[in-house]
């Protein structure tokens, strides 16, 4: 496939884009100068399943490759998505949560599992819990190891702002840091208990 591409000037995405970078450097510590997070603006539905390769579900309306982001157009979401027409606000968290995928590949070297953490991290950090109902019980997004899906995203954000307020920020980086070095879902729940001083289970999340 081929696709035409162009630099295009868009004063609110840059602002928005330093405003994330800015905002997220100082949460991961990494003072990232150099060979930074490019943004690129999908047109439409039919580009992104060909940039995809595949037939994509209507939500998703942003991805991480490498060490760039991908996002469909702001003015045309309420055309090509199921979320309809995005504010400001919205959008740009859209951006901070694509680009804190990018930060969390720097630490773990490009480590994404488990997909609970790697998700909620982005969910967290962009504040797109503000717009989330918080489930009266967390019971399903510890089983997201080695998988995806669209319901990781309705606990997992609450679960990393747990971990954050009870624990602090700086074991939630060490973990994403550990991840480098773990290959199974036992490694990690040892490496989570290790770090937190706790075993990994949902009492932990649900006796706040």
């Amino acid at each position: 496939m081929i696709f035409d591409i162009k630099s295009i000037s868009n004063k609110e995405l840059e602002e928005d884009y330093e405003k994330a970078m800015k905002e997220l450097d100082e949460f991961f510590k990494l003072n990232w100068k150099r060979n930074k997070p490019q943004i690129f603006v999908v047109e439409d539905r039919k580009t992104i399943n060909k940039l995809r390769e595949k037939e994509t579900e209507k939500w998703m309306t942003g991805w991480v490759y490498g060490k760039n982001i991908y996002v469909l157009k702001k003015e045309n979401f309420e055309k090509e998505s199921s979320h309809g027409v995005a504010s400001k606000e919205s959008y740009f968290r859209l951006i901070k949560h694509e680009l804190a995928h990018c930060f969390f590949l720097v630490l773990s070297n490009h480590k994404t599992n488990p997909d609970w953490l790697w998700e909620g991290v982005s969910i967290y950090l962009s504040g797109q819990l503000k717009h989330k109902e918080k489930p009266a019980k967390l019971e399903s997004f510890l089983g997201y190891w080695g998988k995806s899906g669209r319901d990781v995203y309705k606990e997992s954000g609450f679960a990393v702002e747990i971990l954050v307020e009870k624990y602090g920020k700086e074991k939630l980086l060490e973990l994403i840091k550990s991840l480098k070095d773990i290959n199974s879902e036992e490694d990690f729940n040892k490496k989570f208990e290790e770090i937190y001083g706790v075993e990994l289970n949902y009492d932990l999340f649900n006796e706040i």
